[in-house]
């Protein structure tokens, strides 16, 4: 038998699609009402050759009132890879990083979330770049 998670999931475009050539950050996303939070972030194909010295990395940060922001670092409080003190999810710096999403579910205290995308070098030729936010276990349902 399917179960219904179309009746408790919420989306939220938190990074419109654009050609990305400086510094993003995604709109902060409420988690009241829902009992979890998974970051997505699309990324496609790089206008720049990245390396270490011109690299994207996709953050995640996290507040309690929605305006004072603090990178998420500690690994019981995410589901996936664990971030970096900076709260470094990905790091794209090589070949073959692009055309492809990048994940980050949050399972901490915070009310609120967002990722940023944060470049690294003079990207020139820019990369496309959108962020959505997938909302889940809604305490009440249907969603609208």
């Amino acid at each position: 038998m399917m179960r219904d998670l179309h009746s408790g999931l919420k989306t939220v475009l938190t990074l419109d699609p654009k050609l990305t050539t400086e510094t993003r950050y995604g709109a902060p996303v409420d988690c009241r009402g829902f009992g979890a939070v998974e970051h997505i972030v699309c990324i496609g194909t790089a206008g720049d050759e990245l390396s270490e010295e011109l690299s994207i990395a996709c953050i995640i940060e996290a507040s309690d009132d929605g305006t004072s922001w603090t990178p998420v670092i500690a690994a019981h409080e995410v589901l996936g890879d664990p971030p970096d003190e900076t709260g470094i999810f990905a790091l794209l710096d090589g070949d073959g990083q692009d055309m492809r999403d990048y994940r980050i579910g949050y399972a901490g205290p915070a009310r609120y979330t967002r990722i940023g995308v944060v470049l690294d070098g003079d990207h020139e030729e820019g990369t496309p770049i959108a962020a959505l936010a997938l909302l889940g276990s809604a305490h009440l349902k249907p969603v609208n």
